[in-house]
């Protein structure tokens, strides 16, 4: 017995709904598809290509700051045929100075140049001091000249202290006495180093320190019986008074030396009468006893 077919009309109509909602299903995908396929392809509009450019220039800017901060400033500077050295500016804007560049050289001579040895510096001193010893041996000659040769050395009477003797004599060498022509203008006392010198007589000290040929001297200034006298103590190691100071007879007054134009040990004594250089030994010998 033949099966018999119930065709119910909802059926038939869920079977249409099916077929059409398959069918939007596949033309949704058909027209995915492209859309898909145009996203997984690079595009080559603006944003495809800008990134990967600017990449590169960002590369190729780097590389160049590093080649040009290893090499040598001037490395990277050609200069043309107009331009010029940091050395030729400063030759051409210096100011500069040219010695001697027309100057022929030659043989040195001595009288080529202007110069001062020591030898001749210390000759020219000696020279100096010499005319300055000369001139005052000219002039103590004068002064002597001016002395009556009758002038009265005997001022007071010996032993009476008021002239003294300024060593003591028993220790004493008498040397090289006073001399006629002038030259010598006094007497040599020779003694001991240190031996103590005293003032002749009482006095102001007129001058004490160095004195040329004299030394360490020290001068003394008296009035004895109303005369004008001048006493010297010559070449003295040692000076124990000072210029105005006011000295008595036998007072100490300084240490025997060889200071000065002296070659021993002694005391140079000299005496002024009146300005005028006498015998200092015939003196002291008719005053002091």
């Amino acid at each position: 017995m033949a099966e018999e077919i119930d065709n119910d009309p909802s059926d038939a109509n869920e079977a249409s709904a099916l077929g059409r909602r398959s069918r939007r299903q596949m033309a949704d995908r058909q027209r995915r598809a492209p859309r898909a396929a145009r996203a997984a392809t690079p595009r080559a509009g603006r944003g495809g290509i800008a990134k990967p450019a600017r990449t590169v220039v960002i590369l190729a800017m780097v590389g160049g700051l590093i080649v040009a901060a290893g090499l040598p400033a001037y490395a990277a500077w050609n200069p043309g045929s107009n331009e010029m050295t940091v050395e030729q500016m400063a030759a051409v804007n210096s100011q500069s100075l040219v010695v001697a560049s027309d100057v022929t050289t030659g043989d040195l001579a001595r009288d080529s140049y202007a110069a001062t040895t020591s030898d001749e510096l210390d000759a020219k001193k000696a020279a100096e001091a010499a005319a300055a010893a000369a001139a005052r041996a000219a002039s103590s000659a004068a002064s002597a000249a001016s002395v009556p040769s009758s002038v009265n050395l005997n001022m007071v009477a010996p032993g009476s202290g008021a002239v003294r003797w300024p060593l003591d004599m028993s220790q004493i060498t008498v040397g090289r006495g006073f001399g006629a022509d002038g030259y010598h203008q006094g007497v040599d006392l020779l003694g001991a180093f240190g031996t103590n010198e005293y003032a002749a007589a009482a006095g102001t000290v007129s001058f004490a320190g160095w004195s040329g040929g004299y030394g360490q001297v020290v001068f003394i200034d008296h009035v004895i019986n109303g005369v004008s006298v001048s006493t010297a103590y010559a070449h003295m190691s040692t000076i124990l008074v000072s210029q105005g100071q006011t000295v008595q007879a036998g007072q100490l007054i300084g240490l025997m030396g060889m200071t000065g134009s002296a070659t021993a040990n002694h005391l140079h004594f000299e005496v002024r009468i009146n300005g005028g250089t006498v015998d200092p030994w015939a003196w002291l010998v008719q005053n002091a006893g």
